[in-house]
This record gives C-alpha cells, sequence and structure tokens, in this order.
C-alpha cells in the first residue's frame, strides 16, 4: 500500500494529491453538517438485505432525514437500531406499518412474510431507537462498501475481512490511479500547438 501511495503521489504529484483529500474530507464535514442540522446521528446508509425489494434493493445507498416517533407517518421508510438479540445494534431499514400509542411504530419490511414484531422473539416497537426517516435513494451504489463489511465472528472471520479491505483499498485506489493519469497534467503546455498570429 505504501508504494501504491507513492506511486500515485509521483503520478498526480503532490499539489492532485492534496487536492483530492481536501475533496474527501470536504464531502465528510459535509455529511458530518447535514446529519447536525437534519438532527440525524449519521446521514447516509446502504441496503444490505432484500427485505425492502422491490422498492429498495441490495446495494441502495439511501440519504436519511432526522424523524421523531411524533413525525413519522405510516408508510415511511424509516432506519432503526435493532433490538432483537439477532441483529442487536444493526441498522434496520423497513417500512412503518402501524403505529401505536404516543410512541411505537409497528415496521413491516415489504420483502417480509410478517412484521418485525411479530412472534415471540420479534422486535420490541421503535421508539428512541428510531434513526431517520429515508429521503431518497441512488441505486446501487452502495454495493462497494457491502464487498469489504465484515461476515462473521472470529480470528478467521477477521483475517478473511481484513484481506478483503486491503483487496477493495487496492483496486479502489488503482481505478483512482487510472482515471488520475488520464487527466492532462496542469502548467505543461504541449510543444508545436502554438496558435498562429494573424
Amino acid at each position: 500500500m505504501v508504494l501504491m501511495f507513492i506511486f500515485g503521489v509521483w503520478l498526480g504529484g503532490v499539489r492532485g494529491w492534496v487536492w483530492d483529500l481536501v475533496w474527501f474530507v470536504g464531502l465528510v464535514v459535509v455529511l458530518v453538517v447535514y446529519g447536525a442540522l437534519a438532527h440525524v446521528p449519521w446521514p447516509i446508509a446502504v441496503v444490505s438485505s432484500y427485505s425492502m425489494e422491490p422498492t429498495m434493493r441490495v446495494g441502495d445507498f439511501i440519504v436519511l432525514a432526522g424523524a421523531s416517533c411524533q413525525s413519522v407517518n405510516v408508510g415511511d421508510v424509516v432506519v432503526y437500531v435493532a433490538r432483537n438479540p439477532m441483529w442487536y445494534g444493526n441498522w434496520i431499514i423497513h417500512r412503518v406499518y402501524q403505529k401505536e400509542g404516543n410512541c411505537g411504530l409497528i415496521t413491516w419490511g415489504d420483502n417480509n412474510p410478517m412484521p418485525d414484531q411479530a412472534g415471540s422473539v420479534g422486535e420490541p416497537p421503535v421508539s428512541s431507537n428510531l434513526v431517520g426517516k429515508v429521503l431518497f435513494t441512488v441505486p446501487y451504489v452502495g454495493v462497494f462498501p457491502l464487498v469489504a463489511r465484515p461476515q462473521g465472528v472470529g480470528a478467521e472471520a477477521m483475517a478473511a475481512w481484513l484481506g478483503r479491505i486491503a483487496i477493495f483499498g487496492a483496486l479502489v485506489y488503482l481505478f483512482y490511479l487510472y482515471f488520475k493519469a488520464a487527466e492532462p497534467r496542469r502548467g505543461k503546455k504541449a510543444r508545436g500547438t502554438a496558435r498562429p498570429r494573424r
């Protein structure tokens, strides 16, 4: 990875690399500021299961807006943090099926046979664990992060995950270098292309 970084700096020059880094940091700052203004902890997520098909597909990138139990309506698609031991801590993206009492949301994936709260091991009604409401989706943009996420627990799974991260990072960086090499270099004019004087 160090050699790839050095090669990237050599290819694009330090100034070009720093400029790209500034753009990346700027994007993160915009997301953090938007999240603070929209009252959502992190304003983006990726659909990672088939439970919302055909409305949302695996790899769809979603942008969230802040929401509360009171502001959400039946039919809205929301994101909440699972409290069920089977998925504890995961972000779930499902539709609000019903509202109970002052603050209790019954959610249901469009492609699931029953609501999330059904059955003996069901999710408790969504309330304080609501993250936000889906504002819009961008199809398939989130496929790449899904490839690199952990797929299990334990030393073997972690080793496989680190390997996938390294391969994914290398491929993304090579992709970046490929397009960076195609850009014309600034400040260097091609010889023999001067315009004739009139």
